[in-house]
């Protein structure tokens, strides 16, 4: 078996894992929320028009910058505590710990370490060289 074909069979696995299902689902209820998509429009208006404040230079207006920067960091924090962002962000979390723990188990296997009983280490065995890790986080 080839390592093209061998990485796709992995490609199938991490598609039918239920982490993976869930994030697509999330996903698609997130697309789906109308309100949530109004949300995210205007987030993108208020990140460009901080931007176009700022390239202003010295000409900028300081108390705009402020505003602007007050009333991102609340629309995005309302985002973030809607349902549907929630379950995103929990589906998006458990997402990337499957593809740290699948780096870590690569990374084991191109330092030499033998593929059928090499494991990660714990993260209480953490060796502050974060090349011997998959990540403590």
């Amino acid at each position: 078996m080839s390592l093209e074909s061998v990485l796709r069979e992995l490609g199938k696995e991490i598609q039918k894992d239920e982490r993976f299902i869930k994030l697509q689902a999330c996903a698609k209820a997130n697309d789906a929320d109308e309100e949530l998509q109004k949300q995210m429009q205007e987030l993108q208006l208020l990140s460009l028009k901080f931007q176009q404040e700022m390239q202003k230079g010295e000409e900028a207006d300081k108390d705009r910058i402020t505003e602007l920067q007050t009333q991102y960091q609340g629309l995005y924090n309302e985002i973030m505590q809607g349902g549907n962002m929630m379950n995103y962000s929990v589906a998006a979390s458990e997402m990337e710990q499957m593809a740290q723990y699948i780096s870590g188990m690569i990374g084991l296997f191109f330092d030499g370490q033998d593929p059928e009983t090499c494991e990660l280490p714990e993260p209480e065995d953490c060796t502050h060289d974060c090349s011997t890790c998959a990540g403590c986080h």
